[in-house]
């Protein structure tokens, strides 16, 4: 009983935390993380994984290009806008 709840507990605060990094990145074309060098399209399930504090936000590839970041594989976003 006591790992089903901690189960759903942890269910319920991934989707709640890729809702809020969702949010977050609405106004944005594309995401990366300050902790890495690749760009996502925002609901790409890398993007997801990014905390707040390190979600990085562009408007486009270029700007995402020009700071040193490089297209996800998984979710394969434009290398030219």
């Amino acid at each position: 009983m006591k790992k089903i709840r901690i189960i759903i507990i942890s269910i319920v605060f991934l989707v709640a935390f890729s809702v809020v990094c969702l949010v977050l990145a609405a106004d944005y074309k594309y995401v990366g993380s300050n902790k890495s060098n690749k760009y996502h399209f925002p609901n790409c399930q890398w993007a997801l994984k990014i905390t707040p504090e390190n979600l990085v936000k562009f408007n486009s590839v270029k700007e995402a290009q020009a700071a040193g970041y490089v297209p996800c594989k998984m979710c394969n976003p434009p290398t030219k806008d």
